[in-house]
């Protein structure tokens, strides 16, 4: 698959809270088709608002 619709991403990681704050200390990373992404997305996604964004 072409390298630009391929998506490296943390499969599993640490993750450490420092002063209040979550910090990732460590990961294993994966290459993840982007059209797996979205249809996972588009599968899972229960219609709930995406933080962030609003209606127009």
């Amino acid at each position: 698959m072409n390298d630009s619709t391929m998506c490296r991403i943390p499969v599993k990681a640490v993750i450490e809270v420092s002063h209040g704050q979550a910090v990732m200390v460590s990961a294993e990373y994966e290459d993840i088709p982007a059209d797996l992404i979205a249809k996972y997305i588009v599968e899972h996604w229960k219609g709930a608002p995406i933080p962030g964004v609003q209606d127009e």
